[in-house]
């Protein structure tokens, strides 16, 4: 009992270091599979140092089992240059198993050196250690000489394999069994080598069993061997297998890109000649794909394009992609925009023809187009807008043009229509004055809508101011037209600014703002409609950005004063009223007239506080006038602004019973005299 323990400790001893080795190696294997570079000879020393320690210890267990006596006597003594030798042996081997490749020769050559080395290796270490009691059985020795071919030829396809495999081929639980195995395997060949060499009076009690069937371990290692060589195969069987699963998965998912790809898809040979196309390209083309195939470009390319799609084909075919965007003629005649991908096909390192993405961009284009359109267009009257003349301008500045001229032209009495007809109407009226004004102007300038019921014209190229006034004189002409809108005549006018350059500014900030003071100075002028900017408007300060800042600090400051005009009745010659007139007393400038502020205060809305401070102060004199025993009556005046107020009555109200001003009463002429009545009037621009 306690020597079949001996034997089968020795024997799992012996078999974990073969296993233990060839773990190690296919480890190595998988971790360097794919990898072409040569490991470098200093890489080697550790594995190498790793492997020989293992192959040590094995042959020290196998020659402790065959003779316990040699392995104290030799082993011990011998045990620096057994180790120094197979350290060098092993060090071959992995220098000759990265040198190896996949082809047959490589492979037998490969494995016949590796069998070699081992069997060296082998029989030297055991003529070494057991010389005094070697005892040469060439039947034995032949046949341990093919067990070893038979052995290393698994192993190094194996290692193969693995170095040529991908990475997930083979599992952990593969590289344990075949590693046992191969411990099997080795393990036997070392038992065979010694049992091979050594007497039988030297057997130790572990041989002796089988010195009456000495052909048993022969028998046992062919049993390993074939298992050995079936393994490999299998597992390439198996390999097989699943690589054709996956190739065949792989296709099903490349058909599927292919032909349910968003983009349409020609594929081309070298000879620029379509050979396949998805259901796409069809849909898109119109055109079926038996009729594209076998087609060139000159069947469907316009031949403007012909040359482009060209140029990038040639580049495929040298491994270079290309995109680009290009027109397509639709089978029903219309042209779509497209958005081409030409990318090579390589196959085995060469490139057999190319891939044409193709996708309709027709909406993307027209989407693009219209974005930009609005970017620099006036949506209302089409008109290019602010952003468009501004790069007009620096545009014309950088060609070199020394006279322009900027006219800057209002709408008068367009509020008024606005108010009374309704935003539609004011809508219309600013889209056909755009109209006639870019019928006026020509090629000779550029428009644009600037803001509101505003229009900017540049005049490119002037000869003299003369032609300016020309200009400016037949857009007022044209708008006195009155304009048919939903069966009114509407009446309108223009107030025209204009500013030169150079004279005037070199930059359109500077320009625009003198054609901004020469046109609110001319809104004030009666019956002028255009003005050209000078320096003494300037020295003026009619600066309607300048005044409305100063009308909103003019409300908190109080700096408004009411004048009354006296209302004369001819028939008696005497007062009977007066009409409250506003004036703004500027503390820096003095009084400026309601010409310049009226119409400013109505546009900004300041016009509501303006005009209830107004009727307050009115109604605080009447009030003074009447305990004074005056008896007449005030007008103050109202603009159509306050009164599309929703607070105007309600603060008429308020004021009149604030000051104790009663409403009017046709039953008391008694009381007239005490009397407001409010005379509705609205300020003309």
């Amino acid at each position: 009992m306690t020597g079949a323990l001996v034997i089968f400790i020795n024997i799992a001893l012996s078999v974990s270091l073969s296993a233990g080795c060839s773990y190690l190696a296919l480890k190595e294997a998988f971790k360097r599979n794919g990898q072409k570079e040569i490991v470098s000879k200093k890489d080697l020393w550790l594995p190498s140092f790793i492997y020989t320690i293992f192959y040590c210890l094995l042959h020290a267990s196998v020659l402790w089992m065959v003779s316990y006596d040699i392995f104290i006597q030799r082993f011990v003594y011998f045990a620096p240059i057994f180790i120094v030798v197979c350290f060098f042996s092993i060090y071959l081997s992995l220098r000759l198993f990265q040198d190896v490749n996949t082809d047959k020769v490589h492979f037998i050559k490969g494995g016949f050196i590796f069998s070699l080395i081992m069997m060296a290796g082998n029989f030297a270490t055991y003529t070494g250690l057991i010389y005094p009691h070697v005892e040469f059985k060439p039947m034995y020795i032949g046949l341990t000489i093919l067990m070893t071919l038979g052995v290393t030829f698994p192993f190094f396809r194996m290692l193969l394999q693995l170095n040529n495999q991908e990475s997930n081929s083979y599992g952990g639980k593969t590289h344990a069994f075949w590693s046992f195995i191969m411990g099997l395997g080795f393990s036997g060949i070392t038992y065979l080598t010694a049992y091979s060499l050594l007497s039988p009076e030297k057997f130790g009690p572990q041989l002796s069993r089988v010195e009456n069937n000495q052909m048993l371990p022969f028998i046992i290692e062919m049993g390993i061997l074939l298992a050995l060589w079936f393994i490999p195969d299998h597992l390439a069987n198996e390999l097989h297998k699943k690589q054709m699963k996956d190739i065949y998965v792989k296709e099903q998912e490349y058909r599927s890109l292919y032909q349910n790809n968003l983009s349409a898809i020609f594929t081309y040979n070298r000879d620029a000649v379509i050979v396949e196309a998805n259901n796409r390209a069809a849909d898109m083309t119109g055109y079926p794909i038996e009729m594209m195939i076998g087609q060139g470009f000159q069947s469907y390319v316009m031949e403007k394009d012909l040359d482009q799609i060209q140029t990038a084909f040639q580049k495929s075919l040298i491994g270079e992609p290309s995109k680009f965007e290009m027109k397509f003629p639709h089978q029903k005649g219309h042209i779509m925009s497209i958005q081409v991908i030409v990318v090579p096909i390589h196959l085995d390192g060469e490139v057999t023809g190319a891939h044409v993405l193709a996708t309709d961009i027709t909406e993307a284009i027209r989407d693009k187009e219209q974005i930009q359109y609005l970017a620099y267009h006036d949506e209302l009257t089409g008109l290019p807008n602010r952003r468009y003349f501004n790069e007009e301008f620096e545009k014309k500045v950088q060609e070199g043009h020394d006279q322009m001229a900027i006219l800057l032209l209002d709408l008068n009495r367009f509020k008024i229509v606005n108010d009374t007809l309704g935003h539609g109407y004011g809508d219309e009226l600013i889209s056909r004055v755009g109209k006639r004004c870019v019928n006026v102007l020509g090629t000779k300038g550029f428009i644009a809508r600037m803001s509101g019921d505003e229009f900017i014209l540049l005049l490119p190229s002037i000869g003299c101011r003369n032609d300016v006034h020309k200009v400016a004189a037949a857009i007022h002409e044209s708008l006195e037209t009155p304009f048919d809108i939903g069966g009114h005549d509407i009446i309108t006018s223009t107030s025209i600014g204009i500013s030169l350059y150079p004279q005037d500014g070199h930059d359109l900030s500077t320009l625009l703002k003198k054609a901004d003071i020469a046109m609110y100075t001319m809104k004030k002028s009666e019956g002028a409609y255009q003005l050209l900017f000078s320096d003494q408007l300037e020295e003026k300060g009619i600066n309607p950005i300048e005044i409305e800042e100063n009308l909103r600090k003019a409300l908190i400051n109080e700096e408004f004063e009411l004048y009354y005009q006296p209302q004369f009745s001819l028939k008696t010659n005497q007062v009977i009223g007066v009409e409250a007139l506003v004036r703004w007393n500027h503390p820096v400038k003095g009084l400026i007239s309601p010409v310049d502020f009226i119409p400013l205060a109505e546009e900004t809305g300041l016009i509501i506080p303006l005009g209830h401070r107004i009727l307050i102060e009115a109604c605080k004199q009447l009030k003074i006038w009447i305990q004074e025993g005056h008896e007449f009556k005030i007008s103050v005046n109202v603009s159509s602004r306050q009164f599309h107020d929703a607070t105007f009555v309600d603060m008429v109200r308020d004021v009149l019973n604030t000051y104790n001003v009663p409403l009017p009463s046709s039953n008391s002429r008694s009381r007239k005299a005490r009397r407001c009545t409010m005379w509705k009037k609205h300020w003309q621009n």
